[in-house]
């Protein structure tokens, strides 16, 4: 309990700090700074898009961003981290529907130490650029996202893997959730109106660690553990590298998977991979879905507008997202979009988040495209 508090306390004070810097940013905004325009796409068709000439830059995750780094097509004007420092991005979240089976917490904690420990192999094989073990992460992230190595390598320099519920995520998700109600998708009443006292209220009682601290103490199962899991996750997304690492059997030697190691059963999830964090969570709402990999404010989101049954009960990674311009078209600041055509992957998305960030720290909007 007093651990509790005090990390409460500490997430407070975080997200003071983070939330009055990006309101003091809407308050600096100036009236005629000017407007950049947007579309919605799906990051798997924005390179070329780009290539193109159908929009004049994009903002996606990796390997999506690398992809036009490596392909000469495009440049990086901004990088996620240069926005908002060690922000979080994707989660673990898991269906309160799974949870309430038998079997459903003990299930979900074997699946999250089969997530901690891919995570911690990934950092680790990371650390050592020359290991064996990096070469074998090279490969599963070329077969998980199918890029070529040029790109997963320029991609893994850009991304930092994590497991851990700490006072960074949560502020960072609190920011959203003020963002969001900023730019009217939702309001403080929404938010109530699902039983929380306030933003930070939602955020500590939505994040629930207590599987996570669980998951620490389990140990190699002899036998499978019934339900199987039917897990959702990105199309491509190297930031959900964990999720195929504990799939696969190659990280411990070709014997087993980290989660057969741990007894849990796991199978994609009818539709998966899928396109962006919204679809993952309509599939939790059609019960689809019992463990998902998505993007931390469409899941904060969708549980806020339509009641989506969810907690969030790890991390996934921090930053790797980066708006892409197109090579030799002049841009070299963000004034320089105004009037210009951005791709986004949509309004929910961390991403379209960072870029407004950005533009509104420059005291320029962001208006959609008809």
């Amino acid at each position: 309990m007093a651990r509790n508090l005090l990390l409460a306390a500490v997430v407070a004070v975080a997200a003071v700090v983070i939330v009055g810097a990006y309101a003091a940013t809407v308050l600096m905004r100036e009236d005629n700074g000017g407007s950049v325009n947007y579309l919605r796409m799906p990051p798997a068709t924005m390179a070329a898009s780009l290539s193109g000439g159908g929009i004049d830059g994009y903002i996606a995750w990796e390997p999506f961003v690398s992809e036009a780094i490596v392909g000469h097509t495009g440049e990086v004007l901004f990088w996620s981290e240069d926005i908002m420092p060690e922000h979080p991005c994707c989660v673990v979240a898991v269906s309160q529907d799974f949870l309430d089976q038998p079997n459903g917490p003990e299930v979900t904690k074997r699946f999250l130490k089969a997530h901690l420990e891919a995570t911690q192999w990934m950092v680790d094989a990371m650390a050592d650029t020359t290991s064996d073990e990096y070469a074998l992460l090279k490969t599963l992230a070329m077969e998980f996202t199918t890029r070529n190595e040029s790109v997963v390598e320029e991609a893994l320099k850009h991304l930092e893997f994590r497991y851990a519920v700490d006072a960074a995520m949560l502020s960072g998700l609190e920011t959203f959730v003020d963002m969001y109600i900023e730019t009217n998708q939702t309001t403080l009443a929404a938010v109530q109106g699902r039983g929380y006292g306030s933003v930070e209220d939602l955020v500590v009682t939505y994040v629930n660690e207590t599987y996570l601290e669980g998951a620490v103490s389990v140990a190699p199962a002899s036998s499978p553990l019934t339900p199987v899991v039917r897990a959702g996750y990105l199309l491509g997304d190297l930031h959900q590298l964990a999720y195929y690492v504990a799939w696969n059997g190659r990280v411990l030697g070709g014997e087993q998977s980290l989660f057969q190691k741990y007894g849990v059963v796991v199978e994609n999830a009818s539709g998966a991979p899928y396109a962006n964090g919204g679809v993952v969570m309509d599939n939790f709402a059609g019960g689809n879905v019992d463990i998902g990999y998505l993007g931390a404010p469409p899941a904060l989101i969708k549980h806020i507008t339509i009641g989506t049954k969810i907690v969030i009960v790890a991390q996934v990674n921090i930053e790797g997202s980066g708006l892409v311009v197109r090579s030799g078209s002049g841009i070299q600041d963000i004034e320089d979009l105004v009037n210009r055509t951005i791709a986004t992957p949509g309004e929910t998305s961390i991403q379209h988040l960072l870029l407004k960030i950005a533009l509104d720290r420059e005291g320029l909007d962001l208006v959609l495209k008809t």
